[in-house]
């Protein structure tokens, strides 16, 4: 007898939504398939297969990145309430539905890479860490509270850190912003089924994310994480004073004279700027004793030289006295230079 068999397959979708990141959880999809055939030539009745049901799964995959292309510059004393610097990410749900997630900031390792190749972190910036909706942190601090992402969605965030007052110039902090899924509408940690057998009724949960930079954040464990930098730039200031006698009005070798009643005494106040940002209203104060007269005061634009005063004299920095206290407004002292204030006093 010939016979000649063929087989359709035919789905229907109850509802199918397709997304960037594929098929919606949730979803049934149902197949069943048709039999057509002869017998002696003679086309018979198809025969038509159960149905079969499955329920698509839920792949839960988030990517966090940061939008910093380099350390972020900051200065010591720098809090989170007037930080205009903040460090910037930006976090994007590729799971197959809405997901929720919590966010929150850390600091990595000493040793671990920093935004500036070559570079690696050196410092922990460890205080009051917070992760925020805009770049003045208006709504608050956001770290572990449920955020709700929609398939696709993507949303930019921003780390704020207290810089401490003891930051040392060249200081380098690296901190991860990590989102971690949770169950909807909670703060509670999800947990995927890749251990457990297939269950075709029921919406399985398999996390599908990448290895983050964070130390923790392996591939597949349900959160994703991206590191972006502070780098600490300020001025580095040793201080340093001098005298010398600059005349005694006996000796008639100069280089000779001797600190009496009546003599020349020149001061030198050597400002050292060996850090790499600039000094700002830079202002020195000293009291003289009263056994001192102040006579003048200028400052140039060199390292000190008691006895030859060297380099240009700056113009719009002054030397002024009330009194004994003397006062030295230096402006601005650039970085890798140094300035000298020269006071000249007579002793009484």
């Amino acid at each position: 007898m010939n016979k000649l068999l063929s087989m359709v397959a035919i789905m229907a979708l109850s509802t199918m939504a397709v997304n960037a990141a594929g098929t919606d959880y949730n979803v049934d999809i149902t197949n069943s398939a048709t039999l057509s055939f002869e017998v002696g030539s003679v086309a018979q009745d198809t025969v038509t297969s159960n149905e079969d049901t499955f329920k698509v799964d839920r792949k839960v995959d988030v990517v966090v990145a940061t939008s910093d292309t380099a350390n972020i510059v900051v200065v010591p004393k720098i809090n989170t309430t007037s930080d205009t610097k903040p460090l910037t990410f930006t976090v994007t749900n590729e799971s197959n539905g809405r997901q929720d997630y919590i966010l929150s900031a850390s600091n990595l390792a000493t040793g671990a890479a920093t935004k500036d190749a070559g570079e690696t972190d050196s410092v922990d910036f460890a205080t009051d860490l917070k992760v925020c909706d805009d770049d003045t942190c208006s709504n608050g601090d956001l770290s572990n509270t449920n955020i709700q992402f929609s398939e696709g969605e993507s949303k930019t965030y921003y780390i704020f850190a207290d810089i401490p007052s003891n930051a040392s110039d060249e200081d380098r902090g690296s901190i991860a912003l990590t989102a971690t899924a949770v169950d909807d509408d909670s703060t509670t940690v999800m947990t995927d089924d890749r251990d457990t057998a297939d269950n075709k009724t029921a919406v399985d949960i398999v996390f599908a994310e990448a290895a983050g930079d964070a130390a923790n954040d392996a591939q597949y464990d349900g959160k994703h994480s991206a590191l972006s930098a502070y780098e600490v730039v300020t001025a580095t200031i040793a201080l340093v004073k001098d005298s010398c006698v600059v005349e005694d009005g006996i000796t008639s070798d100069d280089s000779k004279a001797k600190r009496i009643p009546g003599s020349t005494v020149r001061y030198t106040v050597d400002i050292d700027n060996s850090g790499s940002a600039d000094t700002e209203s830079a202002t020195l104060t000293d009291t003289l004793q009263d056994d001192l007269t102040f006579v003048s005061g200028e400052i140039r634009d060199e390292a000190c030289n008691c006895g030859t005063p060297a380099g240009s004299v700056i113009a719009d920095d002054t030397v002024t006295a009330n009194g004994q206290d003397i006062t030295a407004n230096f402006g601005t002292v650039t970085a890798g230079t140094h300035e000298c204030a020269y006071i000249t006093t007579t002793i009484n």
